[in-house]
């Protein structure tokens, strides 16, 4: 999916249900004829959200069943119990309903079963399930408020170290058995908010803090690679649409400088200065 590969989605999504066990999760390997082998109820969710933000589609009935998995995930009729270093239900039952709510499969008696007063004690990635699923969910009791109080708890977890996004209390906040890490959250926040009017004056710097997270032009993890690249990419759809105008000078202030003029070169370029002989200032404008 990050890498618009339709072909290899097409060739997944044709494997798909040798992936999907007899309650309709999938599983990170395929299940042969082991009847015993259970899917993941992470995986599922996170399958069927990265397929939808990423305007894909999982094929029936593979989806359906899958859909009405997570439901009945949800509603304790399907049992997942692994090892877990924390008590992680909650995070477990939102992430399923965050799914079920891009599919319009989520309905405000699933949502009775979550307890919302835990809100301030979940991890950063289930507070942003919860901010979506809210935002998709026209009929959710209470919706207004709780959308508000979701943003003003992100808020006060938002910590920028010079240009780099983090979030506070990073090391206990990276739930990685359940597929999340910081460098995730940073992606996913940006996605939850780019409609948001009144995050608009704070999504560039987000943008430049989520990119300033990466090692060696990569995020953390695969997941966090996928939504960290439909992060920059709507993004960009959506504020750098426009193209390029005008013209980007470099100057050394020892004398030497070059220029770029984007109505000659719409795709941009390269601009190359010799080295100084001695230590010299370095100006850009545009």
């Amino acid at each position: 999916l990050a890498l618009h590969d339709r072909a290899a989605w097409s060739a997944l999504m044709a494997q798909l249900p040798g992936y999907q066990d007899g309650d309709g999760l999938f599983a990170y390997f395929p299940l042969g004829n082991n009847s015993e082998a259970r899917g993941s109820e992470v995986l599922t969710a996170y399958l069927l959200s990265a397929a939808h933000e990423a305007g894909e589609a999982v094929p029936e009935p593979a989806r359906g069943k899958a859909l009405d998995a997570l439901a009945a995930f949800v509603e304790g009729r399907i049992q997942r119990r692994r090892w877990s270093p924390r008590d992680d239900e909650s995070p477990r039952r939102i992430a399923a309903l965050a799914a079920l709510a891009r599919y319009e499969r989520a309905t405000p008696r699933l949502l009775s079963i979550v307890d919302a007063a835990q809100l301030s004690q979940w991890p950063t990635a289930t507070v942003i399930d919860w901010l979506q699923l809210h935002q998709r969910m026209a009929n959710a009791p209470q919706r207004e408020a709780r959308i508000a109080a979701a943003q003003q708890q992100l808020r006060s977890r938002l910590s920028f170290a010079g240009t780099t996004l983090r979030f506070v209390d990073e090391e206990q906040d990276a739930w990685w058995w359940l597929m999340d890490s910081s460098d995730g959250n940073a992606a996913r926040l940006i996605l939850a908010l780019l409609d948001d009017p009144s995050w608009r004056e704070d999504l560039p710097r987000m943008v430049t803090g989520a990119l300033a997270r990466q090692q060696q032009g990569a995020w953390y993890n695969t997941t966090a690679n996928f939504w960290g690249t439909m992060a920059l990419e709507k993004f960009s759809a959506r504020f750098e649409s426009q193209p390029v105008a005008g013209r980007s000078t470099a100057a050394l202030k020892a004398g030497a400088s070059a220029g770029l003029d984007w109505g000659k070169q719409a795709q941009g370029g390269s601009l190359s200065l010799p080295w100084p002989a001695a230590a010299s200032e370095l100006s850009l404008r545009h």
